[in-house]
């Protein structure tokens, strides 16, 4: 069965603004769980933000956090604990943890963009994205720049790249510098690739969302993403400004946000 999407378009494009449910949509639905990628589906909403850690047997398991403490009472990491022991738990609100490879194959309709919060888990993670035929339909990310990298160089480039931190940090540098389109496109080391530039508010204090940033990253080819958005005016603000996308807790606002704007979901 070909699970990847169709008709093949790019996972992101300039113009064509996207809602990212951050973790399935955290503050509406339980994160990571299979009922909040169903709610996503009934909603309407396409693109999912996760994040990916590996068990003690290499299984990739969607968990933002280093340890099972805050979702599952748990005080170990998740990478001591094997997936048989834990696919028997139960979090906070009584759902199963999720393996990478159920959302990918489970729900083929979402373009998931992966956070892998390891370098341990690059490998079992593009291992999942291949064998679920998912690679035209993921975003691959990390705060690590080395991490993105590596992900980049392994996929040689055919998935949706995005951006590390220390990236981002001198890509900022960068947009306000004379000759900006060739260092923007060069960014990451991989010329020519378009990646999705996600992005918080600010940086260590810095304002990063501004016009003159959106300018210089859409002339390169770049796609701008702003995490996280929860307040539907700032929302609004944004999407005026010209970025292609937000990262919410609260999807079903973004939903509605979207809806007075007449966008499309999906």
């Amino acid at each position: 069965m070909n699970r990847e999407r169709s008709p093949r378009r790019p996972v992101y494009e300039i113009g064509h603004p996207v809602v990212l449910a951050h973790r399935g949509g955290m503050d509406e639905h339980p994160e990571h769980t299979r009922p909040a990628f169903e709610a996503m589906v009934g909603l309407g909403v396409r693109a999912m933000e996760t994040d990916v850690r590996h068990t003690v047997d290499g299984v990739p398991v969607l968990a933002h956090d280093e340890t099972l403490s805050r979702r599952f009472g748990d005080p170990r990491n998740v990478s001591l604990v094997a997936w048989e022991e834990l696919s028997q738990m139960r979090d906070v609100d009584g759902c199963a943890p999720m393996r990478l490879r159920e959302l990918l194959e489970d729900f083929p309709e979402f373009v998931t963009n992966i956070d892998a919060k390891t370098d341990e888990v690059v490998q079992p993670l593009l291992r999942d994205v291949r064998e679920s035929e998912a690679t035209r339909r993921v975003c691959l990310t990390a705060f690590s720049a080395r991490r993105v990298a590596t992900m980049a160089r392994v996929t040689q480039d055919k998935a949706m790249m995005g951006l590390g931190m220390a990236d981002v940090a001198r890509l900022l540098a960068w947009a306000h510098l004379p000759g900006k389109t060739a260092a923007l496109a060069s960014v990451g080391r991989y010329a020519g690739s378009r990646r999705a530039i996600q992005v918080p508010l600010t940086f260590r204090g810095v304002p990063v969302v501004t016009a003159k940033f959106l300018d210089a990253v859409h002339s390169a080819g770049h796609v701008v993403h702003v995490w996280t958005v929860n307040d539907p005016a700032e929302m609004h603000r944004l999407l005026d400004l010209g970025v292609d996308g937000l990262v919410t807790d609260v999807p079903t606002v973004a939903a509605e946000v979207w809806a007075e704007r007449g966008l499309p979901l999906a």
